[in-house]
């Protein structure tokens, strides 16, 4: 039989024990409340979402740029094949000179065949640009005006430039070719130096309309001045 002794001995032990291994919890002090987990988890949803939108609007600010230098670009060819052709070529529409005109030798690609290969077209046709694909919804203004007079103007002694000019329009969300909106079939021998304005529209990737717009001078001799 076990003496009072080692009882004593034995519960004393096992008290020991027990604080050591089975420590009384106390919610209050080794756990978050409800409320506390909410307003943790509503903070960081809130932070998720602004990283979010940062990214959106780097990500559209950096499409913007795209566009930009695409534009720029864009303006650029279209105004090279302006200068690759004769001044009676950048005067002309199909009425003055069915040969060589504005919408036949510059608002469409038409390369020499000569000398082989013969380049090929843009990927989006002939009637294209090589830069204009990030551009949506594209519309191309191109006008060609009488800037300066000729000494002797004919047929008309008193030429008005705000009222001589060509303007061709082409909207690839119509059937993307160039159409004639204005002709004049006198800049020629009307003027001595024509201007060349560009304007381009387009939809941006926020959905916003943008336009940028290029102008050059072109005397006879096609010299850019």
């Amino acid at each position: 039989m076990t003496s009072p002794a080692s009882k004593v001995l034995i519960i004393s032990i096992a008290t020991r024990m027990s604080s050591i291994f089975c420590k009384t919890w106390r919610p209050s002090e080794s756990a978050f409340t409800l409320a506390e987990v909410l307003i943790a988890a509503a903070v960081a949803a809130f932070f998720g979402l602004a990283a979010f939108a940062t990214n959106q609007r780097l990500l559209i600010a950096l499409k913007s740029q795209k566009e930009g230098t695409a534009a720029s670009m864009m303006l650029q060819e279209r105004m090279e094949s302006f200068r690759a052709n004769s001044y009676s070529t950048i005067a002309a529409n199909r009425n003055s000179n069915p040969n060589s005109n504005v919408q036949d030798n510059i608002l469409t690609f038409n390369p020499s065949p000569s000398p082989a290969p013969t380049p090929s077209f843009p990927p989006a046709g002939k009637y294209t640009t090589w830069s204009e694909a990030p551009l949506g919804n594209l519309k191309e203004t191109v006008t060609v005006s009488g800037y300066l007079a000729a000494a002797s103007p004919s047929p008309n002694p008193s030429p008005n430039p705000s009222q001589d000019y060509s303007q061709w329009v082409r909207d690839t969300t119509g059937d993307g070719q160039p159409h004639i909106q204005n002709n004049d079939d006198y800049l020629a021998t009307q003027y001595d130096l024509l201007k060349v304005d560009i304007l381009l529209n387009w939809t941006g990737t926020d959905g916003r309309p943008r336009s940028r717009d290029l102008s050059a001078i072109f005397g006879k001799g096609n010299i850019g001045q």
